[in-house]
Protein backbone atom coordinates (compact mmCIF):
# COMPACT_ATOMS: atom_id res chain seq x y z
CA UNK A 1 0.00 0.00 0.00
CA UNK A 2 1.33 3.51 -1.07
CA UNK A 3 0.09 6.67 0.63
CA UNK A 4 1.25 10.31 -0.16
CA UNK A 5 3.28 12.02 2.12
CA UNK A 6 2.94 15.51 0.99
CA UNK A 7 3.04 17.14 -2.63
CA UNK A 8 4.76 20.00 -4.17
CA UNK A 9 4.26 22.16 -6.92
CA UNK A 10 6.59 23.58 -9.37
CA UNK A 11 6.78 26.52 -11.48
CA UNK A 12 7.23 24.32 -15.10
CA UNK A 13 6.94 21.17 -16.58
CA UNK A 14 9.85 18.42 -14.83
CA UNK A 15 8.40 15.17 -16.14
CA UNK A 16 10.89 14.86 -18.50
CA UNK A 17 13.91 16.09 -15.73
CA UNK A 18 15.49 13.53 -13.48
CA UNK A 19 14.46 14.05 -10.22
CA UNK A 20 15.96 13.28 -6.47
CA UNK A 21 14.75 12.17 -3.09
CA UNK A 22 16.34 10.38 -0.50
CA UNK A 23 15.74 9.43 2.89
CA UNK A 24 16.11 12.47 4.59
CA UNK A 25 15.49 15.03 1.66
CA UNK A 26 13.86 15.92 -1.17
CA UNK A 27 14.95 18.41 -3.93
CA UNK A 28 13.00 20.50 -6.85
CA UNK A 29 14.01 22.78 -9.16
CA UNK A 30 13.12 26.30 -8.91
CA UNK A 31 12.87 28.77 -11.55
CA UNK A 32 15.21 26.29 -13.82
CA UNK A 33 18.28 27.29 -12.62
CA UNK A 34 17.78 27.11 -8.66
CA UNK A 35 17.47 24.04 -6.30
CA UNK A 36 14.86 23.99 -3.29
CA UNK A 37 15.79 20.77 -0.63
CA UNK A 38 12.88 19.65 1.91
CA UNK A 39 13.43 17.87 4.98
CA UNK A 40 11.43 14.37 4.72
CA UNK A 41 12.24 13.73 8.55
CA UNK A 42 9.43 16.27 9.60
CA UNK A 43 6.49 15.01 7.71
CA UNK A 44 5.44 12.91 10.36
CA UNK A 45 4.81 15.71 12.91
CA UNK A 46 3.11 17.90 10.65
CA UNK A 47 5.94 20.48 10.73
CA UNK A 48 6.89 22.29 7.35
CA UNK A 49 10.77 23.73 8.11
CA UNK A 50 12.26 26.68 5.21
CA UNK A 51 13.38 24.67 2.21
CA UNK A 52 17.03 25.50 2.32
CA UNK A 53 17.54 27.52 -1.26
CA UNK A 54 20.80 26.90 -3.17
CA UNK A 55 21.44 28.68 -6.00
CA UNK A 56 25.21 28.41 -8.40
CA UNK A 57 23.76 27.34 -11.44
CA UNK A 58 22.98 30.09 -14.65
CA UNK A 59 21.72 27.73 -17.59
CA UNK A 60 18.47 25.23 -16.59
CA UNK A 61 19.26 22.50 -14.43
CA UNK A 62 18.32 18.90 -16.14
CA UNK A 63 19.18 16.26 -13.65
CA UNK A 64 19.56 15.59 -9.76
CA UNK A 65 20.75 13.41 -7.90
CA UNK A 66 21.34 12.10 -3.99
CA UNK A 67 24.78 10.34 -2.83
CA UNK A 68 24.30 6.71 -1.19
CA UNK A 69 25.94 7.37 2.06
CA UNK A 70 23.94 9.08 4.55
CA UNK A 71 26.74 10.76 5.97
CA UNK A 72 27.50 13.52 4.22
CA UNK A 73 24.55 13.72 2.35
CA UNK A 74 25.79 15.10 -1.43
CA UNK A 75 23.27 16.32 -3.54
CA UNK A 76 24.63 16.64 -7.57
CA UNK A 77 23.16 18.42 -9.79
CA UNK A 78 23.51 19.28 -13.69
CA UNK A 79 23.21 21.99 -16.38
CA UNK A 80 24.72 22.92 -19.47
CA UNK A 81 26.88 25.33 -17.91
CA UNK A 82 28.27 23.20 -14.47
CA UNK A 83 28.46 20.26 -12.96
CA UNK A 84 28.34 20.80 -8.86
CA UNK A 85 28.24 18.56 -6.00
CA UNK A 86 26.79 20.24 -3.06
CA UNK A 87 27.30 18.93 0.91
CA UNK A 88 23.55 19.53 2.39
CA UNK A 89 24.48 19.81 5.98
CA UNK A 90 27.19 22.31 5.46
CA UNK A 91 25.54 24.26 3.35
CA UNK A 92 22.70 24.44 6.32
CA UNK A 93 24.96 25.92 8.40
CA UNK A 94 26.48 28.07 5.93
CA UNK A 95 23.10 29.37 5.75
CA UNK A 96 22.37 29.83 9.21
CA UNK A 97 25.60 31.84 10.25
CA UNK A 98 24.15 34.55 7.11
CA UNK A 99 26.01 32.80 4.26
CA UNK A 100 25.37 31.62 0.71
CA UNK A 101 25.39 27.80 0.19
CA UNK A 102 27.67 27.10 -1.98
CA UNK A 103 29.25 23.72 -3.54
CA UNK A 104 31.79 22.09 -5.67
CA UNK A 105 31.72 22.74 -9.27
CA UNK A 106 33.11 19.36 -10.69
CA UNK A 107 32.38 19.55 -14.40
CA UNK A 108 31.90 22.14 -16.54
CA UNK A 109 30.34 23.04 -20.20
CA UNK A 110 29.57 19.28 -20.80
CA UNK A 111 26.15 19.99 -22.90
CA UNK A 112 22.63 18.84 -21.98
CA UNK A 113 22.96 16.48 -19.08
CA UNK A 114 19.97 13.31 -19.31
CA UNK A 115 21.63 11.28 -15.66
CA UNK A 116 23.99 11.36 -13.16
CA UNK A 117 24.49 8.60 -10.79
CA UNK A 118 27.05 8.45 -7.82
CA UNK A 119 28.87 5.42 -6.80
CA UNK A 120 28.49 3.27 -3.58
CA UNK A 121 31.81 5.44 -1.84
CA UNK A 122 30.10 9.18 -3.54
CA UNK A 123 33.85 9.49 -5.08
CA UNK A 124 32.99 9.55 -8.49
CA UNK A 125 29.66 11.10 -10.53
CA UNK A 126 28.62 9.49 -13.97
CA UNK A 127 27.00 11.71 -16.30
CA UNK A 128 25.52 11.22 -19.21
CA UNK A 129 25.59 14.23 -21.78
CA UNK A 130 25.08 14.71 -25.67
CA UNK A 131 28.20 16.54 -26.32
CA UNK A 132 29.76 15.93 -29.45
CA UNK A 133 33.42 16.87 -28.44
CA UNK A 134 35.87 14.06 -27.37
CA UNK A 135 38.43 14.12 -24.73
CA UNK A 136 39.17 10.54 -24.52
CA UNK A 137 37.24 7.95 -26.92
CA UNK A 138 35.08 4.95 -25.20
CA UNK A 139 33.14 3.72 -28.46
CA UNK A 140 30.53 1.47 -28.36
CA UNK A 141 26.78 2.78 -28.08
CA UNK A 142 25.75 4.47 -31.31
CA UNK A 143 23.01 6.39 -29.82
CA UNK A 144 22.84 9.01 -27.31
CA UNK A 145 23.04 7.77 -23.32
CA UNK A 146 19.98 7.81 -21.32
CA UNK A 147 21.90 6.64 -18.19
CA UNK A 148 24.46 5.21 -16.09
CA UNK A 149 24.87 3.52 -12.97
CA UNK A 150 27.41 2.04 -11.09
CA UNK A 151 27.37 -1.64 -10.00
CA UNK A 152 26.21 -1.47 -5.81
CA UNK A 153 28.86 -4.15 -4.72
CA UNK A 154 31.58 -2.88 -7.74
CA UNK A 155 32.10 0.72 -7.95
CA UNK A 156 34.76 -0.14 -10.41
CA UNK A 157 31.91 -1.41 -12.80
CA UNK A 158 29.39 1.19 -14.46
CA UNK A 159 26.44 -0.24 -16.57
CA UNK A 160 25.35 2.58 -19.53
CA UNK A 161 21.99 2.63 -21.36
CA UNK A 162 20.98 4.17 -24.59
CA UNK A 163 19.30 4.99 -27.43
CA UNK A 164 20.17 2.31 -29.41
CA UNK A 165 18.52 0.36 -27.28
CA UNK A 166 21.41 -1.77 -25.52
CA UNK A 167 22.88 -1.18 -22.47
CA UNK A 168 27.16 -2.02 -21.40
CA UNK A 169 28.70 -2.75 -18.27
CA UNK A 170 32.33 -1.85 -18.31
CA UNK A 171 35.30 -1.86 -16.09
CA UNK A 172 37.37 0.41 -14.67
CA UNK A 173 40.42 1.27 -12.65
CA UNK A 174 40.55 2.88 -9.43
CA UNK A 175 40.91 6.15 -10.71
CA UNK A 176 38.55 7.85 -13.90
CA UNK A 177 39.03 10.53 -16.41
CA UNK A 178 36.75 13.06 -17.64
CA UNK A 179 34.77 11.35 -20.51
CA UNK A 180 32.98 13.34 -23.51
CA UNK A 181 30.97 11.63 -26.03
CA UNK A 182 27.75 10.42 -26.92
CA UNK A 183 28.55 8.18 -24.08
CA UNK A 184 29.13 9.39 -20.57
CA UNK A 185 30.91 11.57 -18.11
CA UNK A 186 32.31 10.28 -15.80
CA UNK A 187 34.51 12.40 -12.81
CA UNK A 188 36.27 11.79 -10.30
CA UNK A 189 36.04 14.40 -7.45
CA UNK A 190 38.94 13.65 -5.09
CA UNK A 191 41.54 14.06 -8.68
CA UNK A 192 39.57 16.95 -9.39
CA UNK A 193 39.84 18.66 -6.16
CA UNK A 194 43.79 18.19 -6.95
CA UNK A 195 43.52 19.05 -10.37
CA UNK A 196 44.77 15.77 -11.60
CA UNK A 197 43.05 13.49 -13.92
CA UNK A 198 44.90 10.65 -14.70
CA UNK A 199 44.37 8.60 -17.94
CA UNK A 200 43.89 4.88 -18.24
CA UNK A 201 42.20 2.74 -20.41
CA UNK A 202 39.04 0.96 -20.22
CA UNK A 203 37.74 -2.45 -20.77
CA UNK A 204 34.05 -2.91 -22.30
CA UNK A 205 32.85 -6.69 -20.40
CA UNK A 206 29.61 -7.25 -22.30
CA UNK A 207 27.13 -5.68 -24.58
CA UNK A 208 23.64 -6.88 -23.49
CA UNK A 209 20.35 -6.13 -25.48
CA UNK A 210 18.10 -3.23 -23.89
CA UNK A 211 14.19 -4.63 -24.26
CA UNK A 212 11.66 -1.45 -24.42
CA UNK A 213 9.36 -3.55 -22.46
CA UNK A 214 7.88 -5.60 -24.47
CA UNK A 215 7.73 -8.93 -22.40
CA UNK A 216 10.71 -10.01 -21.50
CA UNK A 217 11.08 -11.25 -18.04
CA UNK A 218 14.11 -13.77 -17.98
CA UNK A 219 17.19 -11.72 -17.96
CA UNK A 220 19.35 -14.72 -17.55
CA UNK A 221 18.56 -16.50 -20.97
CA UNK A 222 20.12 -13.24 -22.85
CA UNK A 223 23.58 -14.27 -21.68
CA UNK A 224 24.94 -17.29 -23.06
CA UNK A 225 23.77 -16.24 -26.70
CA UNK A 226 24.77 -12.49 -27.46
CA UNK A 227 29.02 -12.72 -27.47
CA UNK A 228 29.37 -15.66 -30.26
CA UNK A 229 27.10 -13.34 -32.22
CA UNK A 230 29.47 -10.35 -31.48
CA UNK A 231 32.37 -12.38 -32.62
CA UNK A 232 31.14 -13.66 -35.37
CA UNK A 233 28.65 -11.37 -37.21
CA UNK A 234 30.22 -8.33 -35.74
CA UNK A 235 34.01 -8.32 -36.14
CA UNK A 236 35.18 -5.30 -39.07
CA UNK A 237 38.78 -5.23 -38.51
CA UNK A 238 41.13 -7.59 -41.35
CA UNK A 239 38.04 -8.54 -43.21
CA UNK A 240 40.47 -9.44 -46.06
CA UNK A 241 42.64 -11.75 -44.55
CA UNK A 242 39.75 -13.97 -43.15
CA UNK A 243 36.34 -15.00 -44.11
CA UNK A 244 33.19 -16.83 -42.51
CA UNK A 245 32.34 -20.87 -43.00
CA UNK A 246 29.26 -22.49 -43.02
CA UNK A 247 29.00 -25.84 -41.60
CA UNK A 248 25.96 -28.03 -41.78
CA UNK A 249 25.39 -29.67 -38.32
CA UNK A 250 21.64 -30.42 -37.96
CA UNK A 251 18.70 -31.44 -39.42
CA UNK A 252 15.43 -31.42 -38.21
CA UNK A 253 11.99 -33.72 -38.31
CA UNK A 254 8.75 -31.79 -37.58
CA UNK A 255 7.07 -34.52 -35.47
CA UNK A 256 4.24 -32.16 -33.78
CA UNK A 257 2.87 -29.86 -36.21
CA UNK A 258 0.31 -27.44 -35.07
CA UNK A 259 -3.24 -27.88 -36.58
CA UNK A 260 -5.50 -25.93 -37.79
CA UNK A 261 -5.55 -24.36 -40.69
CA UNK A 262 -7.46 -25.75 -44.07
CA UNK A 263 -5.17 -24.80 -46.78
CA UNK A 264 -1.36 -24.52 -47.41
CA UNK A 265 0.01 -21.39 -44.36
CA UNK A 266 1.27 -18.61 -46.35
CA UNK A 267 2.68 -16.52 -43.56
CA UNK A 268 4.79 -17.13 -39.85
CA UNK A 269 5.98 -14.54 -37.30
CA UNK A 270 7.30 -14.51 -34.03
CA UNK A 271 6.81 -12.02 -31.67
CA UNK A 272 8.68 -9.46 -30.36
CA UNK A 273 8.74 -11.28 -26.62
CA UNK A 274 8.83 -14.35 -28.95
CA UNK A 275 6.04 -15.41 -26.52
CA UNK A 276 3.18 -15.61 -29.05
CA UNK A 277 3.52 -16.05 -33.06
CA UNK A 278 0.76 -16.44 -35.64
CA UNK A 279 0.13 -18.25 -38.98
CA UNK A 280 -1.80 -17.12 -42.16
CA UNK A 281 -2.94 -19.23 -44.08
CA UNK A 282 -4.83 -19.33 -47.97
CA UNK A 283 -8.15 -20.68 -46.01
CA UNK A 284 -8.40 -16.26 -45.44
CA UNK A 285 -7.50 -16.95 -41.85
CA UNK A 286 -5.20 -15.52 -39.25
CA UNK A 287 -4.28 -17.48 -36.12
CA UNK A 288 -2.67 -16.39 -33.26
CA UNK A 289 -0.34 -19.03 -30.73
CA UNK A 290 1.22 -19.34 -27.27
CA UNK A 291 4.66 -20.43 -27.56
CA UNK A 292 4.70 -24.48 -26.73
CA UNK A 293 0.92 -24.63 -27.26
CA UNK A 294 -1.19 -26.46 -29.48
CA UNK A 295 -4.48 -24.52 -29.66
CA UNK A 296 -4.38 -21.17 -30.99
CA UNK A 297 -5.17 -17.89 -28.89
CA UNK A 298 -6.62 -16.12 -31.25
CA UNK A 299 -8.95 -17.31 -34.31
CA UNK A 300 -9.43 -14.97 -37.00
CA UNK A 301 -11.49 -15.78 -40.31
CA UNK A 302 -15.29 -16.90 -40.56
CA UNK A 303 -15.73 -15.15 -43.83
CA UNK A 304 -13.68 -12.10 -42.17
CA UNK A 305 -11.50 -12.01 -45.32
CA UNK A 306 -12.34 -12.32 -48.71
CA UNK A 307 -8.89 -13.26 -50.24
CA UNK A 308 -6.14 -14.63 -48.84
CA UNK A 309 -3.87 -13.37 -46.13
CA UNK A 310 -0.89 -12.34 -47.12
CA UNK A 311 2.31 -10.94 -45.08
CA UNK A 312 1.12 -11.67 -41.56
CA UNK A 313 3.03 -10.29 -38.89
CA UNK A 314 3.83 -8.66 -35.64
CA UNK A 315 3.80 -4.44 -35.78
CA UNK A 316 4.98 -1.82 -33.70
CA UNK A 317 6.50 -3.32 -31.18
CA UNK A 318 3.88 -6.32 -30.71
CA UNK A 319 1.09 -3.82 -31.17
CA UNK A 320 -0.70 -4.61 -33.82
CA UNK A 321 -1.57 -7.31 -36.19
CA UNK A 322 -0.31 -6.37 -39.90
CA UNK A 323 -1.25 -8.62 -42.73
CA UNK A 324 -2.81 -7.90 -46.14
CA UNK A 325 -6.07 -9.41 -48.21
CA UNK A 326 -6.68 -8.62 -51.30
CA UNK A 327 -5.54 -4.41 -51.79
CA UNK A 328 -6.09 -3.95 -48.44
CA UNK A 329 -3.99 -3.35 -45.19
CA UNK A 330 -5.45 -4.37 -41.78
CA UNK A 331 -4.20 -3.15 -38.73
CA UNK A 332 -5.60 -5.16 -35.57
CA UNK A 333 -5.04 -4.77 -31.75
CA UNK A 334 -5.48 -7.43 -30.06
CA UNK A 335 -5.35 -9.23 -26.60
CA UNK A 336 -3.86 -12.58 -26.23
CA UNK A 337 -5.99 -14.68 -23.28
CA UNK A 338 -5.09 -18.09 -22.74
CA UNK A 339 -7.55 -19.05 -19.86
CA UNK A 340 -10.58 -21.67 -20.43
CA UNK A 341 -13.72 -22.37 -19.16
CA UNK A 342 -14.26 -25.53 -18.34
CA UNK A 343 -18.04 -25.78 -19.52
CA UNK A 344 -17.12 -23.16 -22.81
CA UNK A 345 -13.88 -24.97 -23.33
CA UNK A 346 -13.75 -23.89 -27.00
CA UNK A 347 -15.06 -20.18 -26.37
CA UNK A 348 -12.10 -17.90 -27.18
CA UNK A 349 -11.40 -15.07 -24.55
CA UNK A 350 -8.94 -13.36 -26.52
CA UNK A 351 -9.91 -9.91 -27.59
CA UNK A 352 -9.46 -8.40 -31.68
CA UNK A 353 -10.05 -4.92 -32.31
CA UNK A 354 -9.66 -3.60 -35.86
CA UNK A 355 -7.93 -0.44 -35.75
CA UNK A 356 -7.54 0.68 -39.47
CA UNK A 357 -8.29 -0.98 -42.67
CA UNK A 358 -6.27 0.99 -45.38
CA UNK A 359 -6.02 0.87 -49.05
CA UNK A 360 -3.49 2.23 -51.30
CA UNK A 361 -3.49 4.01 -54.91
CA UNK A 362 -4.59 0.69 -57.04
CA UNK A 363 -7.16 -1.79 -56.30
CA UNK A 364 -4.36 -4.64 -57.61
CA UNK A 365 -4.06 -7.78 -54.76
CA UNK A 366 -0.90 -7.18 -52.25
CA UNK A 367 1.60 -10.39 -52.89
CA UNK A 368 4.24 -9.65 -50.66
CA UNK A 369 4.50 -7.08 -47.59
CA UNK A 370 7.24 -6.04 -45.33
CA UNK A 371 7.47 -4.09 -41.71
CA UNK A 372 9.77 -3.41 -39.39
CA UNK A 373 8.49 -4.81 -35.33
CA UNK A 374 11.48 -4.74 -33.67
CA UNK A 375 11.36 -0.80 -33.42
CA UNK A 376 9.29 1.87 -34.04
CA UNK A 377 8.61 2.51 -37.47
CA UNK A 378 5.68 4.06 -39.99
CA UNK A 379 6.98 2.37 -43.49
CA UNK A 380 5.49 -0.50 -44.85
CA UNK A 381 6.38 -1.83 -48.57
CA UNK A 382 3.57 -3.58 -50.08
CA UNK A 383 4.01 -4.95 -53.45
CA UNK A 384 1.81 -5.68 -56.01
CA UNK A 385 2.03 -8.31 -59.42
CA UNK A 386 2.38 -5.53 -62.01
CA UNK A 387 6.00 -5.59 -60.85
CA UNK A 388 6.32 -1.76 -58.71
CA UNK A 389 7.63 -1.07 -54.85
CA UNK A 390 5.33 1.00 -52.97
CA UNK A 391 6.72 3.02 -49.70
CA UNK A 392 3.81 3.23 -47.45
CA UNK A 393 3.72 5.95 -44.64
CA UNK A 394 1.91 4.83 -41.67
CA UNK A 395 1.16 8.48 -39.98
CA UNK A 396 -0.18 9.99 -43.25
CA UNK A 397 -1.74 6.50 -44.46
CA UNK A 398 -0.69 7.17 -48.06
CA UNK A 399 1.87 6.15 -50.25
CA UNK A 400 4.83 8.46 -49.73
CA UNK A 401 6.73 6.93 -53.22
CA UNK A 402 6.77 4.21 -55.89
CA UNK A 403 9.43 2.45 -57.97
CA UNK A 404 8.03 1.08 -61.12
CA UNK A 405 9.37 -1.69 -62.96
CA UNK A 406 11.66 -2.56 -60.19
CA UNK A 407 11.40 -6.16 -61.67
CA UNK A 408 10.82 -7.98 -64.67
CA UNK A 409 8.59 -9.95 -63.09
CA UNK A 410 6.09 -9.89 -60.11
CA UNK A 411 7.85 -9.53 -56.32
CA UNK A 412 7.08 -12.55 -54.35
CA UNK A 413 9.27 -11.23 -51.13
CA UNK A 414 10.64 -8.06 -49.67
CA UNK A 415 12.74 -8.17 -47.04
CA UNK A 416 13.94 -5.09 -44.78
CA UNK A 417 17.14 -4.70 -42.83
CA UNK A 418 16.03 -5.20 -39.56
CA UNK A 419 18.51 -5.79 -37.27
CA UNK A 420 18.30 -7.74 -34.06
CA UNK A 421 18.44 -6.66 -30.46
CA UNK A 422 21.66 -8.73 -29.90
CA UNK A 423 23.29 -6.87 -32.60
CA UNK A 424 23.99 -3.32 -33.22
CA UNK A 425 24.66 -1.59 -36.68
CA UNK A 426 25.05 1.56 -38.13
CA UNK A 427 21.65 3.40 -38.61
CA UNK A 428 22.54 3.83 -42.44
CA UNK A 429 22.30 0.30 -42.68
CA UNK A 430 18.51 0.20 -41.56
CA UNK A 431 17.40 2.00 -45.21
CA UNK A 432 18.74 -1.30 -47.50
CA UNK A 433 15.97 -3.45 -47.91
CA UNK A 434 16.24 -6.70 -50.57
CA UNK A 435 13.32 -8.11 -53.02
CA UNK A 436 13.31 -10.99 -55.27
CA UNK A 437 11.42 -11.84 -57.93
CA UNK A 438 11.52 -14.75 -60.72
CA UNK A 439 13.78 -15.45 -63.01
CA UNK A 440 15.16 -12.09 -61.91
CA UNK A 441 17.13 -12.77 -58.74
CA UNK A 442 17.62 -10.56 -55.41
CA UNK A 443 17.88 -6.57 -55.96
CA UNK A 444 19.11 -4.45 -53.00
CA UNK A 445 18.31 -1.28 -52.48
CA UNK A 446 18.16 2.45 -50.65
CA UNK A 447 15.02 3.67 -49.03
CA UNK A 448 16.64 7.34 -49.13
CA UNK A 449 17.11 7.16 -53.08
CA UNK A 450 15.11 4.46 -54.08
CA UNK A 451 17.86 2.56 -56.23
CA UNK A 452 18.75 -0.81 -56.99
CA UNK A 453 22.44 -0.38 -55.07
CA UNK A 454 23.37 -4.17 -56.00
CA UNK A 455 22.41 -7.42 -58.02
CA UNK A 456 22.65 -11.05 -56.48
CA UNK A 457 22.08 -13.52 -59.62
CA UNK A 458 24.12 -16.49 -58.48
CA UNK A 459 21.08 -18.72 -56.92
CA UNK A 460 18.60 -20.36 -59.51
CA UNK A 461 14.95 -19.29 -59.02
CA UNK A 462 13.13 -19.71 -62.01
CA UNK A 463 9.23 -20.85 -61.16
CA UNK A 464 9.12 -21.22 -56.79
CA UNK A 465 9.02 -18.06 -54.88
CA UNK A 466 12.63 -18.49 -52.95
CA UNK A 467 12.88 -15.86 -50.33
CA UNK A 468 16.06 -14.21 -49.08
CA UNK A 469 17.26 -12.68 -45.53
CA UNK A 470 19.33 -10.25 -44.24
CA UNK A 471 21.99 -11.42 -41.70
CA UNK A 472 21.45 -9.58 -38.11
CA UNK A 473 24.88 -7.71 -38.14
CA UNK A 474 23.69 -6.50 -41.63
CA UNK A 475 26.26 -7.78 -43.22
CA UNK A 476 25.29 -10.93 -45.09
CA UNK A 477 22.38 -12.42 -47.12
CA UNK A 478 21.18 -15.71 -47.77
CA UNK A 479 18.59 -16.38 -50.41
CA UNK A 480 16.90 -19.80 -51.03
CA UNK A 481 17.63 -21.72 -54.76
CA UNK A 482 16.33 -24.56 -56.75
CA UNK A 483 19.23 -26.41 -57.50
CA UNK A 484 18.64 -28.03 -53.93
CA UNK A 485 20.98 -25.06 -52.72
CA UNK A 486 21.13 -22.12 -50.31
CA UNK A 487 23.15 -19.40 -51.00
CA UNK A 488 24.94 -16.68 -48.32
CA UNK A 489 26.35 -13.49 -50.04
CA UNK A 490 28.54 -11.02 -48.80
CA UNK A 491 26.27 -7.61 -49.05
CA UNK A 492 29.13 -5.46 -50.59
CA UNK A 493 29.90 -8.16 -53.46
CA UNK A 494 27.25 -9.47 -55.88
CA UNK A 495 29.33 -12.94 -56.14
CA UNK A 496 28.18 -15.25 -53.61
CA UNK A 497 30.46 -16.42 -50.86
CA UNK A 498 28.93 -19.32 -49.32
CA UNK A 499 27.14 -22.41 -51.31
CA UNK A 500 25.16 -25.05 -48.61
CA UNK A 501 24.57 -27.94 -50.31
CA UNK A 502 23.05 -31.29 -49.41
CA UNK A 503 19.64 -29.56 -49.14
CA UNK A 504 17.46 -32.33 -50.73
CA UNK A 505 14.57 -30.62 -52.45
CA UNK A 506 14.20 -26.43 -53.38
CA UNK A 507 14.68 -24.55 -50.94
CA UNK A 508 11.93 -22.13 -50.36
CA UNK A 509 12.88 -20.09 -47.11
CA UNK A 510 15.99 -19.17 -45.72
CA UNK A 511 16.43 -16.79 -41.97
CA UNK A 512 19.22 -15.69 -39.69
CA UNK A 513 18.84 -16.74 -36.35
CA UNK A 514 18.91 -13.54 -33.92
CA UNK A 515 20.91 -14.39 -31.34
CA UNK A 516 22.92 -17.18 -32.77
CA UNK A 517 25.10 -17.55 -35.76
CA UNK A 518 23.02 -19.93 -37.94
CA UNK A 519 21.46 -19.76 -40.55
CA UNK A 520 18.09 -22.13 -41.06
CA UNK A 521 16.93 -23.16 -44.72
CA UNK A 522 13.15 -24.62 -45.05
CA UNK A 523 12.56 -26.39 -48.23
CA UNK A 524 9.79 -29.47 -49.32
CA UNK A 525 8.87 -32.40 -47.59
CA UNK A 526 8.77 -30.15 -44.13
CA UNK A 527 12.73 -30.28 -43.55
CA UNK A 528 15.21 -27.63 -42.03
CA UNK A 529 18.45 -27.33 -42.12
CA UNK A 530 20.32 -25.25 -39.29
CA UNK A 531 23.83 -24.15 -40.64
CA UNK A 532 26.48 -22.80 -38.14
CA UNK A 533 27.99 -19.73 -38.93
CA UNK A 534 31.52 -19.56 -37.37
CA UNK A 535 34.43 -17.19 -37.87
CA UNK A 536 37.88 -18.48 -39.59
CA UNK A 537 41.07 -17.61 -39.79
CA UNK A 538 41.66 -19.03 -42.85
CA UNK A 539 42.24 -16.78 -46.15
CA UNK A 540 39.31 -16.08 -48.81
CA UNK A 541 40.14 -17.36 -51.97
Amino acid sequence: MMTEKFSLACDRLVSHRQLACCHSYCVVPLDGNNLLIYSNLHIDLNICPQPLLLTGHHGEISAMTFGQRSNPVLLCSASADYIIVWDIELCQKRVREGKVAAGTVIGTVLGEVVHLSFCVSDERVAACSGRKEVISSLTGHLGHLTSAEFCPWNEDILITTSEDRTFKVLAKDSQIMVKKDHTFDLVTMKCLRTKQIPTNQHKLISTLPLFSGVGFKNWRCLLPVFCPLHSACSTEQHHKSKCYSLTPYRQVNFKSPHAGHDKAVCSLSWSLSRQWWLSASEDQSVRVWGHGCTEPAIIMGNSLFSKPIRGAQFYYLDKFLLFASGSFLHLYLYNVDMTHDDIKRYEQRSVVKLAKCLTTTTATDINALSAVNDFFSCILFPCRPYRSIQVFDMNKCTVASQVPNAHSRAIHCITQNKGSIFSTQAPESYNLFLTSAVTDGVKMWDLRTLRCVRRYENHLNRCHPCSSAISPCGRFIASGSEDNCAYVYDIRNSSYLHKLQKQSDTVISVAFNPAIPEVRTFFFFFFYLLSSLFFSKSPCF
